[in-house]
């Protein structure tokens, strides 16, 4: 009878990995089409502050939606080296890398008076920097606080460098408009884009010429379109030529005093002038000339629930598409550090190597497939918080009640409490199988997800002990591999993935599913091995494949790119090949670093020597690492540092993590005897627990969001240690063996 269940509940667990591998097939990214890589002559980029996706998708103003529907169109996040003010936003864009901005002084014209200093522009500059700058530039004075900035930030920043890979390469650039506040205090950022390594644009515009007066807007004027479409559209230098909008962006520093319906009037009036801007230039752009459109933080876009920003790239006569790079490999969304790369490779200037950002391509999508990407990462976005937190403390609250319970002996709570810890064991996999899936609010969300897996553990609960652990570790790793295998469409969309908004990591396997592979996989090979008295050379060998092909998996750049991953499971994978076939009765600090060392190499070999066409954050880390850039390899190690302490002493998984630990030290020694009936018990289960127990703390050590993986995968030693506790230390009739 058992048997029969055992074998029902393999093709149930089989079926299930495949329709996941059969749906995941329709959600596969394909590789965008190869485009024309011709150079063009001239970029005309708008910067349009406070632009919403709202604004673009009510089709209201016919030349937006023009542009909308004729461009390669993508969504941009808004991460920064700091706080996700309009400068810092400029700054990133124009150095193509996570920048930050000390203090609010901008840009000026040279023979502009800087008030606060009570100077001129020029001579201010030539203080600070001993250097003059050319007649009618567009010039930066606290460029060299800037550098000071950026040098003890996390990121290697180059000021200026998308202005300054212009320059070099003979291409010209011009800057245009402001967001001053009136007459009451200049605010011009957007030559952070056209700016030099010495903070110079040599050709702009950017004072009051640029405004017309208008009483009854806010500050007293308005952005002269006459004058922009004059300078813009009659430019005769080939480069990159920049627009600065910003009347969203004084509506939005004095809305807090105007009334509501007052606010409305003036914002629509505002997007109607820009819409015939908007207009006017693409009908004004070359044939050799790309116009681009992107927007930067306004809290019109945070009001609207949207945290990623608009970017169009439109040429005439060229098909309209989505965007996608090799920074996010996901199509219809981009990031902002990839906008630099993107203008020098379409006028052909090389990219620097300084620059974290990827050129974007164009890949087939229409603005349908492109509004159900965005709506499905900003949902992501917007429930992920709460359900994690719930997941969470669930977890912890489990933990506390579990132990105080095993402690007590309490025989009646034994049922439920089995199907409550293989709930969170079963809780990774629901939350791939669920990605995706819609909800008007995060309680209907969360009661969806707690039916599903009350349900799922309901069932599995009926098995025997080996056989279910065996099953619940297989439907844990599996699914996510071969999820990764098909490019993440699950993934990417689960609550326990990663999200574009945050722009921490946009593909591969992320920590928290690292943990769960390394923790479950271990499981299911313990479980498999446990009651095998004969370790046969086909059996060793199928071992070492399987933990073998996993290592790779971690490693490999179109599969799972995750570097932590790689070596914490070179490690928790080599400890258990030890433990389970006695390779050694101790094991000494040699063989782990033997175990590392081999994590490493597979790293190297699969990034640093074959990348398969799949450049990623590893593979840049082994060319700084080939090119003797130890500088940037230190700041890499400091930052991931930096992060991985952060997360352990605030962040949630970090409070989960050390309950486990406590609890599992408890457990070693109360029931009396607990660890030694496991051990007797269970030598393979064990011995698996040991491993993963090495496998997180090596990921704890080795990734910057090693907490998060750590915790994850102690998930599958504790709550297995407890459903054996309730099973055998506490029921008179333990429910035990039993093979998969």
């Amino acid at each position: 009878m058992k048997r029969g269940m055992n074998v029902r509940f393999g093709w149930l667990v089989m079926t299930i990995c495949l329709l996941v591998t059969g749906t995941g097939c329709g959600f596969t990214v394909a590789d965008p089409p190869a485009t024309d890589q011709t150079p063009l002559r001239q970029v005309w980029l708008i910067h349009a502050y406070g632009l919403t996706f709202k604004d673009l998708r009510d089709g209201e103003y016919p030349h937006l939606s023009r542009m909308l529907r004729q461009s390669a169109i993508g969504a941009m996040n808004r991460k920064t080296g700091g706080k996700e003010t309009v400068a810092n936003s400029l700054a990133t864009l124009g150095s193509g890398t996570r920048a930050r901005v000390f203090g609010e002084e901008g840009f000026y014209l040279e023979k502009e008076w800087v008030n606060s200093e009570g100077i001129m522009a020029k001579a201010l500059h030539e203080q600070r920097t001993g250097t003059a700058p050319p007649e009618g530039s567009v010039i930066y004075p606290d460029i060299m606080e800037y550098i000071r900035e950026n040098e003890d930030g996390p990121y290697h920043v180059v000021p200026g460098a998308l202005g300054e890979a212009l320059r070099r390469s003979g291409r010209s650039r011009l800057v245009l408009g402001n967001m001053d506040e009136g007459n009451h205090r200049p605010v011009r950022y957007a030559p952070f884009l056209t700016m030099d390594r010495r903070g110079w644009t040599e050709e702009g515009w950017i004072g009051k010429q640029t405004l017309t007066e208008s009483p009854r807007r806010p500050f007293g004027v308005k952005t002269r379109y006459g004058w922009l479409e004059k300078h813009l559209f009659h430019w005769p230098r080939p480069g990159l030529a920049v627009v600065d909008l910003g009347d969203l962006y004084r509506l939005e520093q004095a809305e807090s005093r105007m009334s509501s319906r007052y606010r409305e009037v003036v914002r629509s009036r505002v997007l109607s002038e820009m819409d015939r801007f908007v207009g006017k230039a693409m009908r004004k752009v070359p044939d050799d000339t790309m116009l681009a459109l992107v927007s930067t933080s306004g809290d019109q876009a945070q009001d609207h629930g949207e945290e990623l920003l608009p970017v169009m790239l439109y040429r005439k006569g060229e098909a309209p598409g989505l965007l996608t790079s090799d920074t996010t490999r996901r199509r219809g969304i981009v990031s902002n550090i990839d906008l630099a790369p993107t203008l020098l490779t379409i006028l052909g200037v090389e990219t620097p190597k300084t620059m974290m950002g990827r050129s974007m391509k164009r890949t087939e999508g229409s603005p349908a497939d492109f509004w159900r990407t965005l709506d499905r990462a900003e949902a992501v976005y917007r429930f992920r918080p709460p359900v994690m937190y719930s997941y969470i403390l669930f977890q912890m609250a489990v933990l506390v009640a579990g132990s105080v319970l095993l402690l007590t002996g309490s025989r009646q709570a034994g049922g439920w409490m089995q199907a409550v810890a293989l709930a969170i064991m079963l809780t990774p996999f629901v939350f791939l199988l669920t990605s995706g899936i819609s909800a008007e609010s995060p309680l209907s969300l969360a009661a969806f997800l707690l039916l599903t897996v009350f349900i799922l553990a309901g069932l599995f609960r009926r098995l025997d002990t080996i056989p279910l652990f065996f099953w619940v570790g297989l439907i844990s790793f599996l699914p996510i591999v071969l999820d990764g295998i098909l490019g993440g469409p699950f993934i990417r969309q689960s609550f326990l993935g990663y999200d574009a908004i945050k722009g921490a990591r946009y593909y591969g396997v992320g920590n928290e599913y690292m943990g769960v592979i390394l923790g479950s996989s271990i499981l299911t090979c313990a479980a498999w091995l446990e009651g095998k008295n004969r370790a046969s050379r086909i059996l060793r060998s199928a071992v070492a494949l399987f933990f073998l092909g996993l290592a790779i998996f971690f490693a490999v750049p179109f599969l799972g790119a995750n570097a932590g991953g790689a070596l914490a499971s070179a490690v928790g994978f080599g400890v258990a090949f030890i433990r389970f076939f006695r390779v050694g009765k101790s094991f000494p600090v040699w063989q782990g670093l033997g175990l590392i060392i081999l994590g490493f190499s597979l790293l190297f070999f699969f990034n640093g020597i074959f990348s398969f066409g799949f450049p990623t954050h590893i593979d840049r880390a082994f060319s700084h690492l080939q090119a003797g850039d130890w500088g940037e390899i230190l700041r890499i190690l400091h930052r991931k540092g930096a992060m991985n302490w952060k997360l352990i002493r605030i962040s949630s998984w970090g409070k989960v993590f050390l309950l486990s630990l406590g609890v599992m030290a408890v457990l070693a020694f109360r029931p009396v005897g607990g660890l030694k009936k496991l051990r007797m018990s269970y030598p393979q289960l064990f011995n698996g627990f040991i491993a993963i127990l090495s496998g997180a703390l090596t990921a704890l050590a080795v990734n910057d969001s090693g907490i998060v993986s750590a915790a994850t995968a102690i998930i599958y030693i504790v709550m297995p240690v407890m459903v054996i506790g309730f099973r055998e230390w506490v029921n008179e009739n333990p429910v035990s063996g039993g093979r998969p």
